[in-house]
């Protein structure tokens, strides 16, 4: 019993994570940075999107869709968080490029059937590289090169760019090695989702520490 109990939660974390999440956002919404506006819209696709995959799942119809849907869009609406965060001319020009790769993959992909007929890893992983991408150089600039801001990690949005790293490097290798594992073991994809869930969760858990004890400027 305790065990079916643990699995059911595991297998609704990436909506409860979100929903926790998001009234975090509730009290402080209006005092909160642009950026951190677009976090919430984040927070909104994944909870939105995978409570649609949710019901199209227990209703026994395809959700592959739904997840590309998410995919787009939390790439884009993260691609513009560091394109505003980091205001540089060498992440404006990387997105600007990586955001015109990642059209033309989606496009492919999906020619092929991929995130119609099958789950779309291929562009989960391109997007999860990307953004991980972004968060090394958002460290880079501010822990290296602007080694003189104090107070950083006082700044909700460091904590937040921690749990995106965590969230989307995991994510990476999960997507990377999606199809190959499920032609080895088909029942391994209950295994993959709910480490998905459990770093979903992680970075709402980042979120959460950085809206509710930091503060909301700008960095």
């Amino acid at each position: 019993m305790f065990l079916k109990n643990l699995l059911l939660l595991f297998n609704n974390l990436d909506t409860v994570a979100p929903l926790i999440a998001l009234l975090f956002f509730i009290k402080p919404f209006k005092r909160l940075s642009k950026e951190l506006l677009y976090i919430f819209g984040f927070i909104s696709i994944q909870l939105l999107c995978n409570v649609i995959a949710s019901i199209l799942e227990f209703l026994k119809l395809p959700n592959y869709s739904v997840y590309v849907i998410n995919i787009i869009l939390s790439y884009a609406i993260l691609s513009w968080f560091f394109y505003k965060t980091i205001a540089d001319r060498f992440i404006n020009i990387l997105i600007s490029v990586a955001s015109l790769l990642f059209c033309i993959c989606i496009i492919v992909s999906i020619s092929n059937g991929d995130g119609i007929e099958t789950y779309n890893s291929i562009v989960s992983a391109f997007a999860s590289f990307m953004i991980t991408a972004y968060c090394l150089i958002f460290f880079y600039k501010k822990l290296v090169l602007a080694s003189a801001i104090t107070g950083l990690t006082e700044n909700a949005i460091f904590w937040i760019v921690v749990g995106l790293f965590t969230y989307y490097t995991g994510s990476f290798f999960i997507f990377i090695s999606y199809k190959y594992l499920i032609v080895q073991d088909s029942g391994v994809i209950g295994i993959l989702w709910r480490f998905h869930n459990v770093l979903l969760s992680i970075f709402c858990g980042y979120t959460i520490y950085g809206i509710a004890w930091k503060n909301y400027r700008r960095i």
